[in-house]
Parts: C-alpha cells; structure tokens; sequence
C-alpha cells in the first residue's frame, strides 16, 4: 500500500537503512479503522514493542528525535511519489 510504502521510503532515506516491516503483537484502533471503515491505515511510532501499553512505558529520546524527523518527511515523501 501507498501508506507502508512512503513510511518505508521515509525511514531509508532519513536513516539509510532499511526498517523492519512487521506486525505489532498489540492492538490499535487500526481494528476498527481499516476492519469496518475500510480505510488503510499503518503503525509507526517510537519505543520498543514491550513498553506499548504497559504500566509505566517509557522510551528513549534517540527514538523520540528519530520519530519526530520520520513525522516531518513523511506528508513531503508522500505527496512528492503519490499526489498529482
């Protein structure tokens, strides 16, 4: 999909490697969004996988910055390959 494509394309040109493309081991509201409505949505977002949704879940800044630069690029990435 155009989504995971442009997060794909976002994190390898920031970061010049390729991400892990995987699934999340939790739920979010992906469930309802694309299950009933039928509109594609994707996952991203900083932190490890355990700390999701946990009691007292925490993240690292290196991940938060990391996140925040993937934020930015990712509206540019998109309407630069997908919007004409």
């Amino acid at each position: 999909h155009a989504a995971c494509r442009t997060l794909v394309e976002s994190f390898s040109a920031l970061f010049n490697q390729k991400p892990v493309v995987d699934k999340w081991t939790f739920s979010t509201n992906g469930v309802s969004i694309m299950g009933r409505y039928d509109i594609p949505c994707i996952g991203f977002g900083p932190g490890h996988e355990d700390q999701a949704h946990a009691p007292n879940e925490m993240t690292w800044k290196d991940e938060l910055v990391k996140a925040c630069a993937m934020y930015a690029v990712i509206p540019s990435v998109y309407v630069d390959k997908y919007v004409k």
